[in-house]
């Protein structure tokens, strides 16, 4: 195997970690069980994503955890309540955060629509 084959099978194995940690951390917050370092956690997951993303040029995935990082950073800096509404589009945006995860390590597409 060519060890940048290698090295991306690693990082679809994180994303598959972060994207769980997203997902918890947005079900608690949604819960009520969440607190700041859970909004930290958030971020941080989606932050891993993209970062790994760059490095291997999957520039959609890039732009649209750019995008959510955005917003969790303005939750993080209280600009932007965490309510019922602003959790159901995070719940949302990590959907398609994990569509494009699975499109870039299988070569697939996500409907831009979506």
């Amino acid at each position: 195997m060519d060890p940048m084959d290698a090295i991306k099978v690693t990082f679809f194995q994180e994303c598959d970690e972060q994207l769980g940690e997203l997902e918890s951390g947005l079900m608690a917050l949604e819960e009520g069980t969440g607190d700041r370092e859970t909004v930290n956690a958030v971020f941080r997951a989606v932050h891993s994503v993209k970062g790994g993303a760059g490095a291997f040029g999957f520039e959609d995935l890039v732009k649209f955890s750019h995008t959510f990082e955005t917003v969790l950073d303005l939750m993080r800096s209280d600009k932007l309540a965490i309510g019922p509404d602003v959790l159901h589009v995070m719940l949302r945006a990590s959907d398609v955060l994990a569509d494009l995860v699975h499109a870039a390590r299988d070569g697939g597409t996500v409907d831009q629509d979506r």
